[in-house]
């Protein structure tokens, strides 16, 4: 290997580091907002199923309430 401050012959570039430098970013294939929606959405099933029975079960006792006091 020659040491001189002058090399007139630098040494040839890596093929790798010429390879990787002609690359592009590849585009992501998702939309971030859409995945966050997604996953607020997953996280949250279960209470809104919740929410969803309770109204449920509320609704069914006053419509008894009501037809138990109207049918008197």
């Amino acid at each position: 290997m020659n040491t001189e401050p002058n090399n007139p012959n630098p040494p040839p570039p890596d093929p790798l580091a010429v390879a990787l430098s002609k690359l592009d970013p590849a585009p992501h294939g998702f939309d971030w907002n859409a995945l966050m929606f997604a996953a607020g959405r997953a996280s949250k099933a279960r209470e809104l199923l919740f929410w969803r029975v309770a109204a449920g079960v509320c609704a069914l006792a006053a419509c008894g309430f009501a037809l138990a006091y109207f049918a008197k």
